[in-house]
């Protein structure tokens, strides 16, 4: 035969029965035609833990515990009709930013490395020499007007926690915390352009969550509407990280060690119209990377790995100074991802200011 537990005495039975007839007698109140107050007054009881516990206890005799306090959610995507652009970096707590704000970066060898080398995806002819020997002329003015546009098809892509940069993850090595995915880092590579003069209009929204298909069509869009809106923007870089893994499925890291310092390495993609879409500037896009990869060779040796032709478009059709920019892996930290985007700020900065 079953037994019903004891009820043991909590100390909440006169509070909640009180309780319970409030709120019944302001149930029956609005029923007969009560006005809003009352109803907002329901709506405060219904929503009231401590008035939802003992009524529990009422019923139960079980006292129930206070729950720890929720997670933040995530804010709600940005439609890609309305973009987000950031004119100035958001606040950022010194606790997340003390090894970035401390470090000190090493600095460029004077010199320009021309041994290239291309991993051509596409099987599309291309001549590097020839390239380098008659690099296209993409420059900018050091003006402060918008000249370079940063944005992040697949914004979410995170980085192996560490230290102070922790996150709520939205995947696997994802995050929409835009303090720590790779939006962060197109912050900072927005902060070294900026310091060197040059206008940047940095796109913040969140284009592959909760949707990660068609991720390209939604950056596409926003893209389209700032270079509509900036027509004297000369280049556009979208910004990622890589996601390379080893052969046991551990995360691969993708780094090299510059005066002591830990940095990721960074990978310039082109995009052409080798699957059909139409490209006709991808030649030109190709020439800005390999003579910008000389110069990047030049200053830090080891620092960027082969550039990448690929037969998929990539939104790198919007002018003849767009690439994709790989930063680092889902294997390296959110600082030597920052640490290595400002080193390419300065150096895409030099290139541009010549």
């Amino acid at each position: 035969m079953s037994r019903r537990p004891s009820r043991k005495s909590t100390g909440i039975f006169v509070p909640a029965a009180v309780a319970l007839l409030c709120a019944a007698l302001l149930l029956i109140g609005h029923r007969m035609g009560g006005d809003a107050q009352v109803e907002a007054l329901l709506d405060a009881i219904a929503n009231n833990r401590t008035f939802i516990t003992s009524s529990i206890a009422l019923e139960t005799g079980v006292s129930v515990p206070e729950a720890a306090a929720p997670a933040a959610q995530p804010q709600a995507e940005t439609p890609a009709t309305a973009v987000a652009v950031e004119s100035a970096p958001p606040p950022v707590d010194e606790t997340d930013t003390a090894q970035t704000n401390t470090d000190t970066l090493p600095s460029p060898q004077d010199k320009r490395d021309t041994d290239i080398s291309v991993r051509n995806d596409a099987g599309l002819s291309v001549d590097v020499d020839a390239m380098l020997n008659d690099p296209i002329d993409i420059s900018v003015t050091a003006d402060g007007s918008p000249q370079v546009l940063i944005y992040h098809t697949h914004s979410t892509e995170a980085y192996t926690p560490e230290g102070n940069d922790t996150y709520m993850a939205s995947g696997d090595y994802r995050t929409r915390d835009t303090n720590q995915n790779v939006v962060r880092v197109g912050t900072e590579l927005t902060k070294v352009l900026e310091s060197r003069g040059i206008g940047v209009i940095h796109i913040t929204d969140i284009f592959d969550d909760p949707a990660y298909n068609g991720s390209y069509g939604r950056s596409l869009t926003a893209a389209e509407q700032v270079l509509e809106q900036y027509p004297d923007i000369a280049v556009t870089i979208d910004l990622h990280r890589d996601a390379i893994l080893n052969n046991d499925g551990s995360q691969y890291r993708v780094a090299t060690t510059l005066d002591g310092q830990e940095v990721a390495q960074l990978m310039l993609v082109i995009g052409t119209d080798a699957n059909g879409l139409s490209h006709p500037n991808w030649r030109d896009n190709m020439n800005f990377a390999v003579n910008l990869q000389a110069d990047l060779n030049g200053a830090y040796p080891d620092l960027m790995r082969d550039v990448n032709l690929r037969s998929q478009r990539f939104n790198t059709h919007l002018r003849s100074g767009s690439i994709l920019l790989e930063c680092g892996s889902s294997g390296n930290t959110l600082q030597e991802a920052i640490r290595a985007v400002k080193l390419f700020g300065n150096v895409l900065a030099d290139r541009l200011l010549a």
